[in-house]
């Protein structure tokens, strides 16, 4: 039996109840055995009402055992938005890769497809200006002019161009093909990509029931300062918290869903996103705990700082548990 370091930050701080982290042991025993691979996935996309046709990247990772002529085995789809400054080929190319085989080589997950999906227009063209402010031309409603249609561009270009070239769940391109796989599929943000996670949960509900909002919190339809401390934080209440989330579920009652929520120490967002979380799980719509087939809602706790780069430690935990139905 594997001894994991977990991480408990004291429940009666956050919530009356158990809120656990399990670092993934595997990724510190070197080159994984089992290794995935990764394909280039590139799209265009027009839903920005400006007259503009987009061309756009995404990166796709098929974990070792996927067999594009094995039609009769089916895989699950995490899609993976990442935070400010980042870009969708940061774990698909070089180094970072072996994170994810290091998340199915141990055989403990059951392996999904995943993937790294960007609201940057053109982050390599614009890489200069991405890497120091992260102020570039986004569809996450960050950039002026520009309306946050990115959740148009997930569920209308990027769901339907992927499932339908891979082994999925989804037979039918069309939107009631798209909510109708949506058991199937899990939205995972950092950061300013959970600022998004967010704003899809309201916006985009019926296409995803798995939601992994890591290391953000809610801020609406607010505008944020860009770049990052260029001005002050947009002040959410709680009444606006509630209306925005709950709004999909009043609209949609009859949708399960699952979110499991994380962060980590003082650094890395946590007042606010606890303090949201321990909010949602006050409401009727809402019932804590990690059981998706008895909760909707469950928040763990690391003590890391803020990096996109320790999010496969974050999925370790998600794939305990998401997609088990």
């Amino acid at each position: 039996m594997k001894e994991y370091r977990k991480v408990i930050t004291k429940p009666d701080e956050v919530l009356p109840y158990e809120v656990v982290f399990e670092e993934n042991p595997y990724l510190r025993t070197g080159v994984p055995e089992k290794m995935g691979t990764v394909e280039r996935f590139d799209y265009t996309t027009s839903v920005y009402e400006n007259g503009v046709t987009y061309k756009k990247t995404a990166y796709v990772y098929l974990p070792y055992c996927y067999d594009k002529d094995d039609k009769d085995r089916k895989y699950n789809v995490m899609y993976y938005q990442h935070g400010n400054y980042c870009e969708p080929a940061m774990f698909a190319v070089g180094g970072n890769k072996y994170m994810f085989d290091m998340l199915f080589d141990s055989g403990e997950l059951d392996p999904c497809i995943i993937v790294f999906i960007t609201y940057y227009m053109d982050p390599m063209g614009e890489a200069d200006e991405r890497t120091q402010t992260g102020g570039i031309t986004a569809g996450d409603g960050w950039t002026e002019g520009i309306p946050g249609n990115y959740y148009k561009e997930i569920a209308q270009d990027i769901i339907p161009g992927v499932e339908m070239k891979y082994n999925t769940y989804l037979t039918d391109p069309s939107e009631e093909g798209v909510i109708a796989s949506r058991d199937h599929r899990a939205l995972v943000g950092y950061s300013r990509g959970t600022v998004w996670t967010w704003r899809m949960f309201h916006y985009g509900f019926p296409y995803f029931r798995w939601w992994c909002p890591t290391s953000g919190f809610v801020v609406c339809d607010k505008p944020v300062p860009m770049p990052p401390g260029s001005g002050p934080m947009p002040v959410i209440s709680d009444e606006e918290v509630i209306d925005y989330i709950t709004a999909p579920l009043k609209e949609y009652p009859d949708l399960p869903f699952f979110i499991y929520a994380a962060c980590g120490g003082k650094m890395d967002g946590g007042p606010w996103m606890r303090n949201q979380i321990k909010l949602l799980t006050t409401l009727p719509q809402f019932s804590y705990g990690s059981d998706p087939s008895k909760n909707n809602i469950f928040l763990s706790l690391s003590d890391y700082y803020h990096t996109d780069y320790l999010i496969p430690y974050y999925m370790w935990n998600y794939l305990k548990v998401i997609f088990k139905l």
